[in-house]
């Protein structure tokens, strides 16, 4: 197995309200230590453990904090979102620039989208402490690795660190190479030192991934504020009508396109982040129809949650989707998707899917009955 990745020598992620550092986006995080960073200004992407991670793949050998997000679903012949790097050219040196920062600046969130956790959402957060875990077999859905880690930080730091923040604020500008800003969530447009970071960035690319989960005026505010930037928003979406409002809970569907017309008609490029599941291949090529025409649709398949993921489906909604696909087999975001539905699903996932789907609709007063009644029967519902 090869261990490298070139994201690895790239790319970081930083979540300011956990002062964490992700390298890269999969791999598990690390805490800030704010002393030495102020000590050491421009080595935010350049910890001791950045370093011997790059070191050690660059020895073909594995490291803990991918075995993580990526080794492990690779070993039972799943994807991952290392193998999206895998034809990028090779870096060979530990102490590569930075070329992509992401930014979380807090987990403030309107949705709890049914991929999302407590790490990255708030309203996840209330919804775990009000209803407890799932329950699932094998499975503790209140994010294991999040839920360590923020126990460990006192209640009192666990709100934006603008000490923190500041030091960030500096390495934005340090940083020679940096290419690219994407500010994430919770949801960005709610945070308001989105207009900061902003403003700190220069001439560098900017881009907002977002839900849109936010009112109407509220985007019609920022968009009047960046009206001559270059931002790019790259929107969170794969589904239409009722299987939206299912996987994106928290917006209406009819509210989703107007806030896309919304930024179309203020002139800014818009993408699409599609996170491909079993769930959302039942209404992906409606989706795909929708926005293709129009905009660049980039389909992330579904590896963090098990029972989630593309293959976990009965074998008659497999064959439709194939049928439904068929005139589209040269489409590059269906090619990836077909070759993982032909794996065979083992029956905890296909519990575990049934049984999520039963907790996550029945805390939100859900009706699922619109799910396909072949599908909702395989799976126990």
């Amino acid at each position: 197995m090869d261990y490298y990745c070139s994201a690895k020598f790239t790319d970081l992620q930083v979540h300011v309200q956990g002062r964490l550092l992700y390298n890269c986006c999969k791999a598990y995080p690390e805490r800030v230590n704010l002393d030495w960073l102020e000590a050491n200004p421009g080595r935010l992407f350049y910890t001791d453990t950045m370093l011997a991670d790059r070191k050690l793949m660059l020895e073909d050998k594995s490291c803990a904090s991918c075995h993580h997000g990526c080794y492990k679903y690779e070993e039972q012949g799943l994807s991952s979102t290392r193998q999206q790097h895998k034809n990028h050219t090779k870096i060979s040196d530990p102490q590569a620039p930075l070329r992509d920062l992401s930014i979380s600046l807090s987990t403030d969130c309107n949705m709890t989208c049914m991929y999302c956790s407590p790490e990255w959402s708030s309203s996840w957060q209330k919804d775990i402490a009000k209803n407890g875990a799932h329950e699932l077999i094998g499975f503790k859905l209140d994010n294991d690795n999040w839920s360590d880690l923020w126990a460990k930080i006192k209640q009192k730091s666990r709100s934006t660190d603008s000490r923190f923040f500041d030091l960030l604020l500096k390495e934005i500008k340090l940083a020679d190479g940096l290419e690219i800003i994407s500010i994430l969530g919770g949801e960005p447009l709610l945070n308001n030192q989105l207009e900061a970071v902003i403003d700190a960035s220069g001439d560098k690319t900017i881009s907002i991934t977002t839900g849109l989960g936010v009112s109407h005026s509220r985007l019609s505010t920022l968009l009047k504020k960046i009206k001559n930037r270059k931002v790019r928003f790259l929107v969170s979406g794969e589904t239409t009508g009722k299987f939206f409002e299912l996987i994106r809970y928290g917006t209406k569907w009819e509210d989703f396109k107007e806030r896309v017309k919304m930024i179309e008609d203020n002139g800014h490029e818009i993408g699409f982040l599609s996170t491909i599941s079993n769930i959302s291949i039942l209404d992906f090529a409606k989706f795909y129809e929708t926005y293709h025409k129009r905009h660049k649709i980039q389909v992330n398949t579904m590896s963090e949650r098990p029972f989630l993921m593309p293959h976990v489906l009965d074998d008659r909604s497999k064959r439709d989707f194939i049928d439904e696909i068929k005139s589209r087999n040269n489409v590059s975001q269906f090619q990836e998707i077909s070759r993982l539905v032909n794996l065979d699903p083992s029956e905890t996932d296909r519990s575990n899917i049934g049984n999520y789907l039963k907790q996550f609709s029945s805390r939100r007063s859900m009706d699922i009955g619109f799910l396909p009644e072949h599908f909702r029967k395989w799976c126990g519902l």
